[in-house]
């Protein structure tokens, strides 16, 4: 039996041993990983960056400032879940937004804006139509839709033209919802 004993001391003991430098090894290896996982992480923060860049030179090539215009929507209207939004420039096909309830929930967040429109177009008029349907969040199953419509013309300048729709109620005081236009400044 001390033989034994004697024996599993010793195999532990050449164990303990043969795993000092496994043990250092995969330090040294853990130090190896950690590094090469924050230059994986540098390289990728770059290409994002480089995407971010290069999607605003493909932005400024498409669209010059002096040709774009942005269309923006928001919703003041609190518990207005929106259904649809359609937008249209001139005679171009509408665009036509369908939302869930996650997205007609994240509109109504105060300050929230969503663009609708990024489009090329030449200074002088152009025609704008928005229309929308939606429902209060505590509408019954059978209540109609609200809806509205919004048609204005603009005299877009020879810059990079903002246009925010904001569907409000009719007064402080309620009423139905309803579209206004607001056409932003550009900053002097």
């Amino acid at each position: 039996m001390p033989r034994t004993r004697g024996l599993k001391a010793l195999g532990a003991i050449l164990a303990l041993v043969s795993s000092l430098p496994a043990a250092a090894a995969t330090a040294d290896l853990d130090e190896q990983a950690i590094k090469l996982d924050q230059a994986v992480q540098a390289l990728k923060d770059e290409v994002l960056e480089f995407n971010s860049d290069a999607a605003a030179v493909e932005v400024d090539a498409l669209l010059p400032d002096y040709n774009r215009l942005n269309v923006y929507l928001s919703v003041t209207t609190g518990g207005l879940l929106l259904q649809e939004v359609t937008v249209a420039i001139d005679d171009k096909p509408a665009e036509i937004y369908h939302y869930d309830d996650f997205d007609s929930r994240a509109i109504l967040e105060k300050n929230s804006v969503q663009r609708l429109l990024r489009v090329a177009a030449a200074p002088g008029a152009h025609q704008l139509r928005i229309s929308f349907t939606g429902n209060y969040a505590d509408a019954k199953a059978g209540d109609p839709p609200l809806t509205d419509h919004y048609s204005a013309t603009i005299d877009k300048p020879a810059q990079a033209t903002d246009v925010e729709f904001v569907i409000s109620r009719e007064s402080r005081f309620g009423g139905r919802p309803k579209l206004t236009m607001k056409q932003w400044r550009p900053a002097q």
